[in-house]
C-alpha cells in the first residue's frame, strides 16, 4: 500500500468516527447505541427530535431530491433503507411538524411517497461507513442538517424533472 493510500484510509476512518460521534449525540445512552452497532444486525435505534427530525421519501423521488440538493451544495445526512426503497433526510428538530402540516391533502401524502417523523419516532441506522441489513448512509452525518425549505424546494424541482415516473408526480390543481 502506498503512503497516499494509508492517508486516504486514515482520513476515511476519521470522517466515519466523527460521523458516529455526531449520531451518538442524538442518544441519551451512547453506550447502548455502540452495543447495537457492534452486535446483532448492526443497526441502532436513535431517537428522533432531539438532534434531528426526519423527512422520508420513496426511492425514486428521494434519489432525484438528493441530486437536486447536491446541485445546490445543500445536502445534509441521508440514509437509504434498500429493502423499503426509502430515503431518510435528517432535518432540524421541529421541521417534521412543518412538513406534516404542509403534506396534509397533498398527493405526496395520499400516495405515501413523502412523510415526516418527529419526536417519539426512531431512526434505525448503521454506524457510518457500514452497510447493515440494507441500510447505508448515502451522505454521512456530521456536517449540517438539510434545511427544511431547501429540501422542499429540491422536492419541487425533482418532481418537475424528466425521468420521474408519472405516478410519483403530484397532480396539479
Amino acid at each position: 500500500m502506498t503512503a497516499g493510500a494509508h492517508g486516504d484510509r486514515r482520513m476515511r476512518v476519521t470522517v466515519e468516527a466523527d460521523a458516529a460521534e455526531w449520531l451518538l449525540a442524538a442518544s441519551d445512552d451512547p453506550g447502548r447505541v455502540r452495543l447495537q452497532w457492534a452486535s446483532g444486525n448492526g443497526l441502532a435505534d436513535l431517537p428522533v427530535g432531539r438532534v434531528f427530525d426526519l423527512v422520508r421519501m420513496s426511492g425514486d423521488i428521494g434519489s432525484a431530491v438528493v441530486q437536486a440538493l447536491r446541485r445546490r451544495d445543500a445536502a445534509g445526512p441521508v440514509m437509504l433503507a434498500t429493502a423499503s426503497h426509502v430515503l431518510s433526510f435528517l432535518v432540524p428538530p421541529g421541521a417534521a411538524a412543518e412538513w406534516k402540516s404542509w403534506l396534509v391533502g397533498t398527493a405526496y401524502a395520499r400516495r405515501r411517497t413523502v412523510a415526516a417523523a418527529g419526536p417519539g419516532r426512531v431512526l434505525r441506522c448503521p454506524r457510518p461507513g457500514c452497510v447493515r441489513q440494507g441500510h447505508v448512509w448515502l451522505i454521512r452525518p456530521g456536517g449540517g442538517l438539510t434545511d427544511s425549505r431547501t429540501l422542499r424546494a429540491a422536492l419541487e424541482e425533482a418532481v418537475d424533472r424528466p425521468g420521474l415516473p408519472d405516478v410519483l408526480r403530484p397532480r396539479r390543481a
